[in-house]
Order: C-alpha cells, then structure tokens, then sequence
C-alpha cells in the first residue's frame, strides 16, 4: 500500500494541475486589427451572495491582464462593492471616463448548477515492471472494479461565465466569450483556472494589441 501511495502522487499531482475551465463559445469584434485599451475595467456582475466570488474573479482577471503587460483595475477597488448599483448607464460611462478608462471587461454568472454523479468501488492491482523519473524501478498499477467494495454518489458543481470586452468611446462590444468550469475544488482554484482559459483565449484571438 505504501508503495502504491508514493507511485500514485505524481498521478495525482498532474491531475489536481489540470484546468476546469473550458471555453465553450468565443466571438472577436475585429478579428485582423486587435483593440487597444490604455485602461481595462473589470467588472463582476454577481450579486451580494456571491460578494467573495465576485471579488476573487476580479481580482484574478485583473492580475492576469496586468501580467500580460495591460493596465488593469477591479470595479471593486476603484468603486467598491456596491459599484454602479445606483447609477444609469450614462452616468457609469460617465463615471468611468473621468478615470481614463476606456475599456471594460465584464464577467457574467451565467448559470451555476449542480449535479450527481455515481463513483463505483475500485481497486489496484500491479500489472508489470517500468522506470518512473520519480523513483526507481518498481510495479505499475492499473485500476479495476471490485465487486466487494461500495461505490458513492459525488455532487459536482459547475458554473458557467459570460464574459464581455466592452470598448467605452465607440459603445460597442468587441469580444465575447462563454465558459464552464466544472467542479472546482474551491474558488481560488475556479478564479484562476477561468481567468487563465480567458487570457489565453485573449492571445489566441488577438483581440488586444500590447
């Protein structure tokens, strides 16, 4: 068993690595020239239950732009969180181009559901000799099912994002792009793993210019 935990961790290691973010439709307003903002606002439309989500997803996005070298600012920082609540359309513009800002990312909680899935009972047996970089020679193990041992049900729960690349002085959208992730484990990991599938959406469709 010892022996089958220390082969296994590098396994689990790659697989707790993986993104649960996956793009599921993506559209750019230019697709030749890319858009160049000076100033990127990003925006979270959530409500006051989700305040911690809103805040981490902003966060996320906004670190990620600033890495890829963009100038980047949260709603929440710059407005706090009851942002644009009371003003008119007009009024945000307004608002937002007194701070010379001229691009606007907005993220959209488009759906959040949740659902079960069965886990039947395994186990491991080895099945023959191989070099791990990990370790040294010793058994590979490969799963199967045994009738002996129960199986589980697992809620997972997965959120789908919509998220909108506003540019302010011509009032026009020039990107969009809709996500699922699915189950995350918590929302550190579902804020970095969409913000990173959305920058690299990004680059893979030139939509800003450096």
């Amino acid at each position: 068993m010892k022996k089958l935990l220390l082969f296994a961790i590098p396994f689990l290691l790659v697989f707790a690595g993986c993104s649960t973010s996956k793009i599921t439709t993506s559209w750019n307003e230019h697709e030749q020239t890319p858009a160049h903002f000076n100033k990127i606002l990003v925006v979270g439309l959530f409500d006051d239950s989700n305040r911690v989500l809103r805040q981490q997803m902003e966060e996320q996005l906004a670190n990620e732009l600033k890495y890829e070298g963009y100038n980047a600012v949260t709603s929440i920082s710059l407005y706090g969180p009851k942002s644009f609540q009371k003003l008119s359309a007009e009024q945000a513009l307004k608002e937002v181009r007194s701070k010379d800002i001229d691009g606007i990312i907005t993220i959209g909680l488009v759906d959040k559901n949740k659902e079960k899935t069965y886990v039947p009972g395994y186990g491991y047996r080895p099945y023959g000799w191989a070099y791990r970089p990990w370790g040294p020679w010793g058994y590979m193990y490969r799963p199967y099912y045994l009738p002996g041992f129960r199986g589980y049900y697992k809620t997972n729960v997965n959120y789908v994002f919509e998220t909108n690349l506003y540019d302010v002085r011509g009032k026009q959208l020039v990107y969009s792009v809709q996500t699922k992730s699915e189950d995350p484990s918590n929302i550190y990991v579902l804020a970095d793993d969409y913000s990173r599938s959305i920058i690299k959406d990004i680059k893979k469709k030139n939509v800003l210019s450096s």
